[in-house]
């Protein structure tokens, strides 16, 4: 066994994590999401950078996708306070 999965484990027996699968579930998501991110760079200090536009696209695609989630009446209140 190496070093690291021994470290792994008195690591996870010292502090176990407590949260619950779901909230679990979503940070292996997000960091799923953000390691496709194609303009994503760190800094040796521990920052992070990413183009905006890379963001803006990202969004914009997210909510054609899932725009249907959203029913007709909401629709047409947001279009009208976009203007």
């Amino acid at each position: 066994m190496s070093m690291l999965k021994i470290l792994d484990r008195i690591w996870n027996w010292a502090f176990p994590d407590n949260r619950s699968e779901t909230e679990k579930a979503k940070e292996r998501e997000f960091i799923q999401a953000v390691n496709q991110l194609k303009t994503l760079r760190t800094t040796a200090r521990g920052g992070m950078a990413i183009d905006p536009e890379e963001i803006r696209d990202q969004v914009l695609q997210s909510r054609e996708a899932y725009q249907d989630f959203v029913s007709p009446l909401h629709r047409k209140k947001l279009l009208k306070s976009d203007a």
